[in-house]
């Protein structure tokens, strides 16, 4: 069997030992999911993933539900599984509820911050604007949006964003596919923009400095999704 796990540089030559044969196969579909190879719609037949990497169906069954859990694929009874393709009301709807709790957490985040808080941020951001690996800085996204929305001390708040986070990951992945990394030094400005409000210890510009990155990744999916309608 000839599997690989993409590496930190975007490659899939890393050699997976630690991984059972399902999150082998599930780690190469994702990484060619998120770097578009396998793009949204795109339908993944069970046998022939299974013929492609000399494996049983089992083990691909597995990996389907994994990338299920992630939100980057669908599973119908009658249609199969395809590549997650979200619905532009789907988009506007998530990000609407996303926008009002994220907001809230950053309030309450700049509220309590302290300087102590700031360098394990600001890490991130160095990470997440010096990788040319689009799975990598989504991880390191999520990293720091909820490693800030922790400082607000409302852990019920951050379960829930937490959830709807996780359930972007489809929306975040299909975005990195199409814009990652020509978009970076939009991302870049906006996080930092973020990070410097919660220093000042302003709720308000930190409020608007979220609704603001979140509203921008909506428009640009949104162009991403409508350029898949029209393909």
């Amino acid at each position: 069997m000839n599997l690989t796990e993409p590496s930190e540089k975007g490659n899939a030559n890393t050699p997976l030992t630690k991984l059972t044969i399902a999150e082998q196969v599930a780690a190469t579909l994702r990484h060619e999911i998120t770097t578009g190879r396998l793009v949204a719609g795109t339908k993944l037949r069970q046998v022939e993933i299974a013929h492609r990497f000399g494996v049983s169906t089992t083990p691909v069954r597995e990996a389907f539900g994994l990338l299920q859990s992630e939100g980057l694929v669908q599973i119908d009874t009658h249609r199969g599984v395809t590549v997650f393709l979200p619905t532009i009301q789907d988009l506007i709807e998530h990000y609407e509820i996303r926008i009002a709790l994220e907001m809230l957490a950053a309030e309450k985040a700049a509220e309590r911050f302290q300087p102590q808080d700031a360098p394990p941020l600001a890490d991130l951001l160095d990470e997440m604007y010096a990788t040319s690996n689009a799975v990598l800085y989504v991880e390191r996204n999520q990293q720091f949006h909820l490693h800030l929305y922790t400082l607000s001390g409302r852990s019920r708040l951050l379960t829930m964003i937490e959830e709807l986070r996780n359930a972007s990951n489809a929306y975040n992945h299909l975005y990195a596919a199409a814009d990652f990394p020509r978009d970076v030094e939009r991302l870049n400005t906006e996080h930092r923009e973020i990070l410097a409000a919660c220093q000042a210890n302003d709720p308000v510009r930190a409020a608007h400095a979220v609704r603001h990155h979140l509203q921008q990744t909506v428009a640009h999916v949104m162009k991403v999704l409508e350029q898949s309608e029209k393909a």
